[in-house]
């Protein structure tokens, strides 16, 4: 079974909340247990300096049973245990038992100390009580004179009263400390683990194509950076996703557009060899005619298939030859070229330049490729008696040459596609006026291979604007 990730932070910030509450509360009681011992010790050592102040002078004064009925009197009021020692080790009085029957305490290390360094304490099991008693002994002289030893007792039972208390303030603090941290740790879990729940949430959503939630995170930390890295991603394959569904609409629509250009003119070729093969290649009249319109079908079959290479080879980033040329001069001499076209449809062109320095690097023969096509479309796609204009200018760093007709116009939903190939707007209009349906895809290549740019702005029954910029050197 899987286990989330929530609960695995839980579990690991629990454990190391427990493992330092136990740590803490294990020194917190034993420094505790020390204090307490070390209080109680000298509070004890404060009884037997008093208690032996009493007891030398009746050691003076040889007063043995006094020194044993004081001893029981103290011992009450001290609620203690009192043992009077002399310097051999012989006991004297003691609250608990006849002295008489005890046996000699020169050996107990509590006396041992008190004699060598005027104070000793011990915790053993009692001899004579048999149970744990703390041991506190207060050597009792008379100036540079060793009289004897006050020893003083306490049950280690009333050491652990005294300090149950404490252990029990100690524990519930632990368990307190425990729940708070375990509430600490499922927040910080949480926090932690609900963002990466999110991301793995959109990420999965992201992998399905869908890239509308985005992923926010406050803070300067990883997490935010992970997230901003995952939009980052989502951004860049959602363009690359669109990107890649336009250029499969454009490879399918460049597909039956090839399939339907290249079909027409191979059905009628098909179609007139088919009939001179049923006889009329006979008839000489027919036999032209047919023939003739076979050529003309090879030809356009020709035309398509040179700006399909031609395009391929821009697309491909086809060599371009650079070099200075005067654009006013190529302008003019492709406006040359149009005279009988012109003629034909009774329309004026005109063409005029606003500066005198139109220099500029380019490859004269692509450029005179695009400036041929733009006006031969504007030529066609203009009614008879129409007017073209062609305007160049200088505009900075850059100069600008707009090529201006009044004919039909492009639709505003048509104006961004006409620079795909094939795309028609009126299909059977351009099938009418001829061309293969790419000159517009190769001016746009040719002008983007310069560095430059080319826009359109036209307008239904009011003509089209056709603006080629390009680097003034």
């Amino acid at each position: 079974m899987r286990v989330r990730i929530l609960w695995k932070l839980f579990a690991a910030f629990t454990f190391l909340s427990v493992i330092t509450a136990i740590f803490l509360t294990s020194f917190l009681v034993v420094r505790l247990r020390s204090d307490v011992e070390k209080k109680i010790s000298q509070r004890l050592e404060s009884n037997a300096v008093l208690a032996g102040e009493t007891f030398r002078k009746d050691f003076h004064e040889g007063d043995i049973p006094g020194i044993q009925n004081r001893a029981k009197t103290l011992a009450s009021e001290l609620h203690l245990r009192i043992t009077v020692i002399d310097k051999q080790g012989k006991v004297v009085a003691d609250s608990e038992r006849d002295p008489a029957s005890m046996e000699n305490h020169g050996n107990r290390v509590e006396f041992t100390e008190a004699v060598e360094k005027g104070f000793g304490e011990n915790t053993r099991l009692s001899g004579t009580l048999n149970f744990p008693m703390k041991y506190v002994a207060v050597r009792i002289a008379d100036d540079n004179d060793i009289i004897g030893v006050v020893r003083i007792a306490v049950p280690l039972s009333e050491v652990q009263l005294e300090l149950r208390p404490l252990y029990r303030a100690a524990i519930l603090g632990a368990v307190v400390a425990i729940c708070a941290a375990a509430i600490i740790a499922y927040l910080m879990a949480h926090n932690i683990s609900w963002p990466i729940r999110r991301m793995k949430r959109i990420a999965e959503r992201i992998s399905k194509g869908d890239f509308g939630e985005k992923i926010i995170i406050k803070g300067n930390n990883e997490l935010a950076e992970l997230a901003e890295s995952l939009n980052t991603m989502a951004n860049e394959l959602q363009v690359k996703m669109e990107r890649m569904k336009h250029m499969d609409r454009i490879r399918s629509d460049f597909v039956a557009n090839v399939s339907h250009e290249l079909k027409t003119p191979l059905t009628a070729i098909r179609g007139f060899v088919e009939t001179l093969e049923d006889g009329a290649i006979n008839d000489k009249t027919n036999a032209a005619r047919f023939l003739a319109i076979i050529k003309k079908h090879t030809q356009r079959l020709g035309n398509i298939i040179d700006d399909l290479l031609r395009l391929s080879e821009l697309e491909s980033g086809g060599r371009i030859e650079m070099a200075q040329l005067d654009l006013k001069d190529l302008i003019d001499e492709v406006i040359m070229g149009f005279g009988h076209a012109l003629t034909a449809k009774h329309q004026m062109l005109s063409a005029e330049a606003a500066g005198g320095d139109f220099v500029t690097r380019g490859d004269r023969a692509t450029l005179e490729q695009v400036f041929v096509n733009l006006i031969d479309n504007a030529i066609k796609y203009t009614k008879e008696g129409g007017q073209i204009k062609v305007r160049l200018a200088e505009d900075g760093d850059c100069l600008t040459v707009a090529i201006e007709d009044n004919g039909i116009g492009i639709p505003k939903d048509d104006v961004e596609r006409v620079f795909e190939r094939f795309y028609r707007v009126d299909k059977a209009h351009s099938r009418k006026v001829g061309g293969t349906g790419l000159g517009l895809s190769i001016a746009k290549h040719i002008v983007l291979a310069h560095n430059g740019q080319i826009r359109i702005e036209s307008e239904p029954g009011r003509g089209t604007k056709v603006i080629v910029t390009l680097a003034r050197r």
